[in-house]
């Protein structure tokens, strides 16, 4: 028998990579209009009336997205796919999770350090340059990939950082464990 180990915020953001996105979350599942019109209650950004939020809804429904409004600080759009809600937020969204910059001395590169379960130190990251996700040992400086995440992540994320000239947090020489872990 195996059992699946828990892992975090790394398996939320391999399941989103590989579902839509990182951009992209998953606002829920919804079998009719009423369930579909709570998801929209939930992740829509602006105050509307009943009879727009029905409108809204419908067409939704009739096209398979809507665009919130350009001025929209954080979402560009929400998509049905599959019967479920999405909420396709802008580039920069999708940084939240990451808490530092670490720059790799011996390999010239750069990992995105975040909190895989919450705590308040860094204990998983992702490898710019192999595209990885893993877990990060700051106190050792060791980093131990579990997954792929796809291209089109990484290259996003590697574009967020030099558009908006992120700052390193963190230099180091990472010892890397080429083995992915279970």
């Amino acid at each position: 028998m195996t059992t699946k180990v828990y892992r975090g915020v790394i398996d939320e953001l391999l399941e989103r990579s590989w579902d839509m996105g990182l951009s992209f979350i998953d606002q829920g599942k919804f079998e009719s209009r009423e369930e579909l019109g709570d998801l929209f209650d939930e992740v829509y950004p602006w105050d509307v009336d009943d009879e727009e939020k029905s409108e809204l809804v419908q067409e939704l429904l009739d096209e398979g997205y809507i665009e919130p409004s350009p001025d929209a600080d954080e979402i560009d759009c929400l998509q049905i796919v599959d019967d479920h809600l999405y909420a396709h937020y802008r580039d920069i969204e999708a940084m939240e999770s990451f808490q530092c910059l670490i720059y790799d001395k011996g390999e010239k590169n750069f990992l995105l350090g975040f909190s895989a379960f919450g705590w308040a130190y860094i204990d998983g990251a992702i490898d710019l340059t192999t595209g990885t996700i893993g877990y990060y040992n700051s106190n050792e400086d060791v980093y131990t990939p579990v997954g792929n995440l796809r291209d089109e992540d990484v290259e996003m994320l590697s574009e967020v950082i030099q558009d908006n000239d992120w700052s390193i947090d963190y230099e180091c020489t990472v010892k890397r464990e080429n083995k992915v872990a279970a």
